[in-house]
C-alpha cells in the first residue's frame, strides 16, 4: 500500500485470541491454562500479545523509511480484553466468553458441526449483550465498543 502512495495505514493487531469461543471450543486445556478471572485460554492469549508487539516494532520500522506516512496500530486487544474482565461495567452480559448464535450450548456456544443459521442452532435475546456473535466474530456492540476505543486513542 505504502508503494502505491497510500499515505495513511491503519494496521489492526490481533484480539485476545484465547478469549474467541471457537478457539476455546476448539482447543480445551486444563485448569492451569486459563485465567480464573476471564476464562480466556492464557497461552493463546500470550501468542496474540506477543504478535501485537512485533508488529508494532514492525510499524515503527517501517514509518521510519517511509517518513512522509502515517503507519497507525490499531489495538484490537486492549478493548476486548476489559469487555471480557468486566463486561458488566460496558452493559454487556455476565457471558462474554458464549456466542450469541450458535448451536454449542457449554460455555461457549460453539461447535463445528451446528454453526448459526443452520437447523438446531439458537440466537441469544439481545445480540447487543454478547461480545461474540458466532463465536468467530464480533457482534455489532462489540465492534463499536472496539472502533470507539481505537479511534480515541489516536
Amino acid at each position: 500500500m505504502l508503494a502505491a502512495g497510500a499515505r495513511t495505514v491503519m494496521v489492526s493487531g490481533m484480539m485476545p485470541l484465547g478469549c474467541e469461543p471457537y478457539l476455546l471450543a476448539s482447543f480445551p486445556g486444563g485448569p492451569g491454562d486459563y485465567d480464573p478471572a476471564t476464562g480466556c485460554n492464557t497461552r493463546l492469549n500470550d501468542l496474540a500479545e506477543l504478535h501485537n508487539r512485533a508488529l508494532e516494532q514492525k510499524l515503527l520500522q517501517l514509518q521510519v523509511t517511509h517518513r512522509g506516512s502515517s503507519l497507525i496500530y490499531a489495538d484490537v486487544y486492549s478493548p476486548i480484553a476489559s469487555i471480557v474482565a468486566s463486561p458488566a461495567a460496558y452493559d454487556f452480559g455476565d457471558k462474554p466468553l458464549a456466542a450469541c448464535c450458535g448451536g454449542g450450548g457449554g460455555p461457549y456456544n460453539f461447535n463445528f458441526t451446528t454453526f448459526c443459521g443452520v437447523p438446531g442452532s439458537t440466537v441469544c435475546s439481545d445480540p447487543s449483550k454478547s461480545v461474540f456473535w458466532d463465536g468467530i466474530h464480533f457482534t455489532e456492540a462489540a465492534n463499536k465498543f472496539v472502533a470507539r476505543a481505537v479511534l480515541a486513542s489516536h
